[in-house]
């Protein structure tokens, strides 16, 4: 044994002895120390002084007192910090939980979570198991969650701002103003008259009916910019001509509705219009000089910090505190902090650099963190449960009519005017339907304010999901409805490959693995590149940074090779099916995809890909890789004369990459070969190698081919480990493509 592990031994053995006789030695203190509190205590405290102490040493439980140890526990767990992060664990595993269930069936992440929200407050929880509920959200640590509910909704709200492009505003402002206007004033009127009914049995007492009918009117109108956003970039629209117009209705609808909001505020906390005209000159001022004043400083920060070395602690410390600070004196004023902060997100300077490295440093603590937190303190206020109880469903429905009546057919009534047709206004109209999370932000303005009873609060709740939820299938169906005009995703790609890759290296490699199979004499190449990012929270501006990281270095290096790339980009929920999708409606004769290794297994044919070869019937070739290279040197692994195809396709790529051929026999295999092809094999210079772990010559290659059907049934001869710069491609052959020459 080494010296130093000796002398490691030697010195615990001290620090044990030593300290063992330190703390035998200090318990005869104790007494001494009793003696000398109780002489310098009054009489009167000194049996207190003694019972605190008998106290004390009573708490303390034997090692095997299971009952004192679980109370001592139990109060452990009912300390605040140790509470809330028992809330904090609960609610993201329920957000996440139900945002992928979500996305299994369609919808929006946002929805599984503010159901999830919903389900862990009084309306689900609160029933099944109210013991449960009341340890895990008691009254007294409300406080708590919604501060840091607020907190996340602060900067939620910055990144919705600074996702606000303003040049859309200017660019499609005519008919994107008049439909987003439209979406605004027809509900918000209809809300209003809802109002008139709805005040005498629902509104709070004490409410003014001013306040209660400007909130059901704002409450009607609110547009959910992100989730919309979303929902484009996950149908790949953004590019078409729909997606940009619902777009910039949806940030006109934005700016508008907060605008209005804002007013709506200083009204009711001014407590009327009169008394209000001092906080909206405030507010107008303010706004003059986040625009006139900030802005300009901030464009010329934005030339300073556009990179990552540049944003420093101090930096981000200063674009942090304008955020606060901005907020704080909105809120001072009497307009809410959240629209300091969407309006410090909008005077941010128009730098993609800049902006994406404030949204990563705030988007994925606030969105994963601490807006779940905001989703379930909703849902400890609302309460389905008083629908069913005071027989308030009729009045629901009521009110669900009239929203959807309102926002979705004032905005498709404006689009059909402003020259759209029914199709792409009916499409408009539904999607500013979409009311989701900005809704919930008004109506807990409106809660936290008094104006909405628990009642109201609990209906429109239900109204916002309701018809966020009704987004997909409605768009669904009008595309069905109008499945006999052209519809904006129904163009048909007719190229002969489709490549679909997660990382940009692994597309280089299936593009040129693309390259080497169409045949030599093919003059006019032409690939589709598929890449799709597996979330559906990505905002915009991301997803303009990953479609570009992911396709320009493929179209520099389909320059090179003299190759038409088409390019396809879109968020995703379920990327297999999507891909599945997307090759059904082109014409492709052959999809290129890469594989690895799963984290639980060394099968490399994943379920993702299993699927996909199982739900489409065209050729197809899975390529493993490590770093591939050249496609100098060509093997196929050889397993009888049904291979023979094998070599047709490595015979093409050879071709285009002047590569050299050799077959590895397996089990004999080419010795049994008829012998005129045994001779072809030879005059081509083709040659056979044996398999086995002494032969090595075989194993020095770029790219090894072999056919699908027999890697799966032959897992003998599958290849264990692939050197840097080797590939392997398994092909399966439906037709002749790979014959065509």
């Amino acid at each position: 044994m080494k010296k130093i592990s000796l002398f490691y031994i030697f010195l615990i053995f001290l620090f044990v002895l030593f300290l063992g006789f330190i703390l035998q030695s200090g318990q005869t203190l104790e007494s001494e120390k009793e003696n000398q509190t109780a002489s310098q205590t009054l009489p009167v405290n000194s049996a207190d002084s003694k019972k605190a102490s008998v106290k004390v040493n009573a708490e303390r439980p034997d090692f095997l007192d299971l009952p004192a140890m679980g109370k001592i526990f139990s109060g452990h767990l009912k300390q605040p910090l140790s509470r809330l992060l028992l809330q904090l664990i609960v609610i993201m595993l329920a957000a996440r939980f139900f945002g992928k269930l979500a996305t299994w069936v369609g919808q929006p992440v946002v929805i599984g979570e503010i159901l999830a929200g919903i389900l862990l407050g009084p309306s689900l929880l609160g029933i099944l198991f109210p013991e449960g509920f009341s340890l895990l959200f008691p009254k007294e640590s409300l406080s708590t969650l919604q501060i840091l509910s607020q907190l996340g909704l602060l900067l939620f709200m910055f990144v919705i701002g600074m996702e606000l492009d303003l040049k859309i505003l200017k660019n499609q402002a005519e008919s994107a103003v008049v439909i987003s206007h439209s979406s605004i004033m027809f509900p918000f009127l209809l809300g209003a008259g809802l109002a008139y009914f709805l005040y005498v049995p629902l509104a709070p007492a004490g409410v003014d009916f001013a306040a209660f009918c400007l909130f059901m009117g704002i409450g009607m109108s609110i547009t959910a910019f992100p989730v919309l956003a979303r929902i484009i970039l996950e149908r790949g629209w953004t590019k078409t001509t729909l997606g940009s117009l619902a777009l910039t209705a949806a940030a006109a609808d934005d700016v508008t509705a907060w605008c209005i909001l804002a007013i709506v505020v200083t009204i009711v906390n001014a407590g009327s219009f009169s008394s209000g005209i001092l906080t909206i000159l405030m507010s107008i001022t303010y706004m003059l000089v986040m625009w006139k004043g900030i802005l300009p400083l901030m464009r010329r920060a934005g030339n300073l910090y556009t990179t990552k070395e540049s944003m420093t602690k101090t930096i981000s410390a200063f674009f942090f505190l304008f955020i606060f600070l901005s907020s704080w004196i909105t809120e001072i004023i009497g307009i809410h902090a959240l629209f300091g902060a969407f309006l410090a997100g909008v005077v941010m300077p128009d730098k993609k650099e800049l902006r994406t490295n404030l949204v990563d440093k705030i988007e994925d603590f606030s969105l994963t963190v601490l807006l779940p937190l905001f989703f379930a303190f909703t849902g400890l206020r609302t309460k389905f449960g008083l629908l069913s109880s005071s027989g308030l469903w009729p009045v629901f429905f009521i009110i669900l009519f009239v929203a959807i009546l309102g926002k979705l057919g004032g905005s498709a009534v404006a689009a059909k005017i402003s020259g759209k047709n029914w199709k792409d206004s009916l499409s408009v109209g539904i999607l500013m339907n979409t009311r989701g999370l900005m809704e919930l932000i008004v109506l807990n303005i409106g809660y936290d304010l008094g104006i909405l009873s628990e009642e109201i609060f609990s209906m429109m709740v239900l109204m916002a999901l309701t018809t966020t939820i009704m987004t997909g299938p409605g768009l669904k169906l009008v595309e069905w409805f109008f499945s006999q005009e052209k519809s904006v995703t129904s163009k048909k790609t007719e190229t002969d490959i489709i490549i679909s890759f997660a990382q940009h290296t692994r597309g280089l490699e299936l593009l040129k693995i693309a390259y080497g199979l169409f045949p030599e004499k093919k003059k006019e190449r032409e690939v589709t590149a598929v890449h799709l990012s597996p979330d559906s929270n990505i905002s915009e501006t991301h997803a303009e940074k990953y479609e570009s990281s992911s396709f320009t270095p493929l179209k520099e290096l389909s320059k090179e090779l003299n190759i038409r790339l088409n390019t396809i980009y879109k968020t995703s929920t379920n990327i297999t099916k999507d891909i599945i999708r997307i090759i059904g409606d082109g014409n492709y004769k052959l999809l290129l995809i890469g594989a690895a290794r799963s984290f639980f297994s060394d099968d490399i044919l994943s379920g993702k890909i299993r699927t996909i070869l199982s739900e489409t019937n065209c050729n197809a070739g899975i390529l493993f890789s490590s770093h591939l290279e050249d496609v100098k040197n060509i093997q196929i692994l050889f397993g009888g004369e049904k291979d023979l195809n094998l070599l047709q396709i490595a015979r093409r790529l050879a071709g285009n990459y002047n590569s050299k051929l050799s077959l590895v026999s397996l089990n004999g295999s080419v010795d049994l070969l008829p012998l005129k092809i045994k001779q072809a094999l030879k005059k081509e210079k083709i040659k056979p190698l044996p398999f086995g772990s002494n032969a090595s010559e075989w194993k020095q290659f770029d790219l090894i081919l072999c056919d699908l059907d027999f890697w799966e049934n032959n897992p003998e001869f599958r290849v264990k480990e692939l050197p840097k710069g080797g590939g392997l491609l398994l092909i399966r052959s439906v037709d002749d493509f790979f014959l065509e020459g």
